[in-house]
């Protein structure tokens, strides 16, 4: 079984090297993929222009908060008529352009902020090796759609109200 599967990996990265620093596991990553997509035109190359370096947090590993380097290529677009000459390969399944964290860990944050809210999330977070802050959570929750309400087909009356409309009615007589 390869490192990679054993961490949930997507199949397109390989782990190149690990080593533990600091308490935090450092994953050396690479992309395997031949070719890339460019974002704009959608073209197909496999033109490499140069390679660098991107972190990412990603989910807790033995206790261990995770820190993937990523290893990701920069390709010509071999489209004359795209605008865009060069382009970083997308690994959007896995880790959104220039996100710092993994969309998995995103989601996990999310899910904690639903859940507990702010502080009470915060304090969650850090015992299971994520460190976000109490304002990165409701940041996170807050940029969630909300869900479109249906049609309101019975409408309550409020009791205070229709026993004040009755006493002002009886005083009347």
């Amino acid at each position: 079984m390869s490192f990679s599967l054993l961490l949930g990996l997507p199949a397109e990265l390989q782990v190149l090297s690990f080593d533990l620093v600091n308490n935090v596991l450092v994953i050396q990553v690479a992309s395997t993929a031949s070719e890339s997509a460019c974002p704009v035109c959608q073209s197909h190359t496999s033109r490499i222009h140069s390679h660098y370096t991107r972190k990412a947090a990603d989910l807790a590993c033995g206790g261990h908060q995770v820190q993937l380097i990523l290893h990701v290529r920069k390709f010509f677009c071999t489209n004359r008529e795209c605008p865009r000459k060069i382009f970083v390969e997308r690994l959007t399944a896995f880790l959104q352009p220039w996100a710092r964290l993994t969309t998995r860990l995103g989601e996990q944050i999310e899910a904690i902020g639903l859940a507990s809210c702010g502080r009470l999330g915060a304090r969650l977070g850090s015992r299971l090796r994520i460190e976000t802050s109490r304002t990165s959570i409701l940041r996170r929750v807050m940029k969630l759609p909300t869900s479109e309400t249906d049609k309101v087909q019975h409408l309550g009356v409020d009791d205070f109200c229709a026993t004040r409309s009755y006493m002002c009615s009886c005083k009347d007589s």
